[in-house]
């Protein structure tokens, strides 16, 4: 009887991912407009199988966030497509739900009995538990790029003082600032900029919807500060520099925090090493004491 209701269950769970796969939920209007202001750098290798697949598990996933805009945000900052992440959380999900399954055949072909019901549950959450792993790794990724982002525009900065010093205006300073770098901060800024010139928009226009895009606080701060300065007239040439270093005190600050809690993490190890220690020389006086 357990065992049948074991195999139903497994059975039913199965076919119920495969009419979700086979016919997914259909996308709202805004999800679909979104996906028009994405890059689109990956658009020729759409024909491979592993990106089929990956639309097809993207398109299944998406009732479980993962078209969030803060999912969103995160693999524009990482640099990473939709659907990489939606084959790596399906390959999570097959290998978590898997395991309990192989070790179960291999204890039934052993003659030793395990608990359908064990091995079912274990499947659930063990399938659940890895489908969130690629998530976590985005987020840390997403976080260090935007560690990275901090320290270039604080040098995009002091690049645009150093041509607003040489008599350049602030949209050629913007730009010719932005080219003289190739790393992926001043890419973005470069390509945003100049989808700001073909549509005729201020250049603080183009920081504040690449700072959206990417989830930068620093994006959208400058984008403030030239508004600011093109309306007001804001004295921006001598506050660059104090702008960047402004950046990098407070990039320094994060990683004197981050050194800490590292330091902190690591004296928990040591603690329970100690301990392990400390049991290990007293436990002959404490057994020949409970033994006496």
């Amino acid at each position: 009887m357990t065992v049948g209701l074991a195999l139903g269950a497994v059975i039913g769970i199965g076919l119920a991912m495969a009419f979700w796969g086979l016919f997914p939920p259909r996308e709202a209007l805004q999800t679909r407009l979104n996906e028009l202001h994405q890059p689109t750098d990956h658009s020729h290798r759409t024909g491979t199988r592993r990106d089929r697949i990956g639309h097809a598990a993207a398109r299944s996933f998406g009732p479980f966030g993962l078209r969030g805009n803060r999912v969103v945000r995160d693999l524009r900052a990482a640099g990473q497509s939709l659907e990489g992440l939606a084959v790596a959380k399906l390959g999570m999900l097959l290998l978590g739900a898997g395991m309990p399954v192989a070790v179960w055949t291999i204890a039934w072909f052993s003659q030793t009995w395990i608990s359908p019901v064990l091995v079912v549950v274990a499947s659930i959450l063990g399938g659940g538990l890895l489908f969130l792993v690629p998530d976590l790794s985005l987020r840390e990724k997403a976080r260090d790029r935007r560690r990275e982002l901090r320290h270039q525009i604080s040098a995009y900065l002091d690049l645009v003082g150093l041509h607003l010093s040489g008599g350049a205006g602030m949209e050629r300073a913007l730009t010719d600032s932005a080219a003289q770098g190739t790393a992926w901060g001043f890419v973005e800024i470069k390509r945003a900029l100049r989808q700001a010139q073909m549509a005729n928009e201020p250049p603080w226009t183009a920081f504040e919807e690449l700072g959206q895009d990417l989830g930068s606080t620093e994006l959208e701060e400058l984008a403030a500060w030239l508004l600011l300065a093109g309306t007001f007239g804001s004295r921006v040439r001598s506050s660059l520099h104090t702008k960047a270093r402004g950046l990098r005190e407070r990039a320094l600050n994060e990683a004197e925090t981050e050194a800490q809690q590292s330091t902190e993490r690591m004296s928990l190890p040591v603690v329970l090493m100690f301990s392990g220690f400390l049991g290990l020389i007293g436990y002959p006086a404490i057994a020949a004491i409970f033994s006496s």
